[in-house]
């Protein structure tokens, strides 16, 4: 429950810890990212049983993307020059990502607190990556005679592109509730999202082998052999007795790359 009250804690000792081993290993003024993985228990939910209940509190959704944005830059800290002065200013930016503080324009300052113009040094500026994505309830979950579900998903920094849509992902966040504007005033129902903080993927390639030394020498072996393309063509479809040619044809078809 409300794990915004310990993110920033636990981002800033893990940071304090790297810098200890290797003081190069990030730049001066960045934090580690910290990132939840495991069993949640209760709070492992599908799109369709978020509820208010687990409003403000870390969950762990399972889903299929549906949905993926661009990934674009989101400012986090702007620097301005004001000429008149000659003087540097800088400015923070939070939003519903943000664990601590309340949220801030978006809006560039044009002047200073003088009055002089301030012209935005975009390269001194600080920027993170910013993607939005939708993940809907799996087929299988859902219950019979009802669409699935979906959730809105906003991931940052080293998460974006790590999932496109069609893949089902294990997504760890928190969930936030935004509220919704109409005709000026605020309204009583919320949009909600979820901040991840990892992402997942659960179709990853599970038939990938994983080749060790012995291996490796018997492939080697193998390779040596004179039979090797007899061998290859027995081994193609061995419950299908004969046709050497057909299979052996199918054989140059796939090592041909066509």
């Amino acid at each position: 429950q409300n794990p915004t009250e310990y993110m920033d804690a636990f981002e800033d000792a893990l940071t304090d810890v790297v810098h200890s081993i290797d003081a190069k290993y990030i730049m001066q003024g960045e934090k580690v990212q910290l990132g939840f993985e495991g069993q949640f228990g209760a709070h492992r939910v599908s799109p369709r049983e978020l509820l208010s209940e687990f409003l403000s509190s870390m969950v762990q959704v399972e889903g299929i993307v549906t949905k993926c944005s661009v990934v674009r830059p989101k400012v986090v800290k702007s620097v301005h020059y004001a000429e008149a002065s000659r003087q540097f200013s800088s400015r923070e930016y939070r939003d519903v990502t943000s664990n601590s503080g309340a949220a801030t324009g978006s809006s560039y300052p044009t002047k200073d607190p003088d009055g002089n113009l301030l012209t935005t040094e975009y390269g001194l500026s600080i920027y993170a990556d910013h993607q939005t994505i939708s993940i809907q309830e799996m087929p299988e979950r859902a219950p019979p005679g009802q669409l699935p579900r979906s959730v809105d998903v906003i991931i940052e920094h080293d998460l974006v592109d790590l999932c496109k849509p069609g893949d089902r992902v294990q997504i760890v966040g928190i969930y936030k509730a935004i509220p919704t504007r109409s005709q000026g005033s605020h309204g009583g129902t919320f949009r909600t999202v979820l901040v991840a903080n990892s992402v997942n993927t659960l179709t990853g390639d599970k038939t990938a082998m994983e080749l060790h030394g012995d291996d490796l020498k018997e492939i080697k072996a193998v390779a040596k052999r004179k039979d090797l393309f007899d061998l290859l063509a027995d081994s193609l479809a061995p419950s299908i007795f004969g046709h050497q040619s057909i299979k052996k044809a199918l054989l140059l078809l796939l090592f041909g790359g066509v």
